[in-house]
């Protein structure tokens, strides 16, 4: 055999075992497994899934809609149990009376990080506002920063007049000048009635209330300032905006 037919014989033997080339060995065939087998696992992971909720249903879990995440019956019942607790009508709160989201502050008026998270509050307040009510709640940071329980005290006093977030906006706004003279000037300052807020400041009239509301936020596990209970939910620290958004908007979803 002349070397052009033994040439002419190879490349038929190529083509010949190209065409007979299993299909998974193929590049379409090789895409085709690919794709099953991404299929195959999508498909399980959503078994799993639904497997894991049914789990949770009969057991009579129930899912928390704050958190995201499935909670027992008992637990879920202390939860709403511990926000009900702290939700007192003498409690400064701004908002809707008839709300979907509840939103309790604990907050101290000479801690930085709740200064600087009032900008957000405002910007949830402003965009929210007709479906949540926000309640404040007194944290005071004593130990930390000097006269804060004075400042308490006094937006207590400047609550009795109605001025409540008024004075609250001031004292941040003169965070960490908290003397008794400066207070009392702060008072004079949105006109409330003087011998009224003296004598409040100087009795310490709301001190065993500023206790209850300290005690109240650490058997609910406040960590620090500023915490928040969302619908009987902690969230143990400032929140800003964009995650507001996405708490709010959710619960939202689910109570519409």
């Amino acid at each position: 055999m002349g070397i052009k037919n033994k040439i002419e014989e190879r490349v038929k033997q190529a083509k010949a075992q190209s065409y007979f080339k299993a299909w998974y060995q193929r590049r379409w065939g090789k895409w085709t497994l690919l794709g099953a087998g991404l299929i195959v696992v999508c498909v399980l992971w959503v078994a799993g899934l639904i497997a894991n909720n049914l789990l949770h249903i009969y057991r009579g879990d129930i899912f928390d809609k704050t958190t995201l995440t499935w909670v027992t019956a008992a637990d879920y019942e202390q939860n709403q149990k511990a926000a009900s607790a702290v939700l007192t009508e003498d409690d400064p709160a701004t908002g809707t009376d008839e709300p979907l989201v509840y939103v309790v502050a604990y907050q101290s008026f000479a801690c930085p990080y709740s200064k600087d998270n009032q900008q957000d509050l405002k910007a949830m307040l402003d965009k929210f506002g007709p479906l949540v009510k926000f309640v404040f709640k007194d944290f005071p940071t004593e130990g930390l920063h000097e006269n804060v329980f004075n400042a308490h005290l006094a937006a207590n006093c400047a609550n009795e007049q109605k001025k409540f977030w008024e004075y609250h906006d001031l004292l941040f706004a003169n965070q960490g000048k908290f003397s008794k003279p400066e207070l009392k000037a702060y008072a004079a300052q949105l006109g409330l009635d003087k011998t009224t807020f003296d004598a409040c400041l100087d009795s310490e009239k709301f001190s065993q209330e500023i206790r209850q509301d300290y005690a109240q936020g650490v058997n609910l596990g406040v960590p620090g300032t500023p915490s928040y209970v969302v619908n009987g939910q902690l969230i143990g620290h400032a929140v800003p905006m964009d995650l507001w958004e996405e708490v709010i908007g959710f619960i939202l979803k689910q109570e519409i």
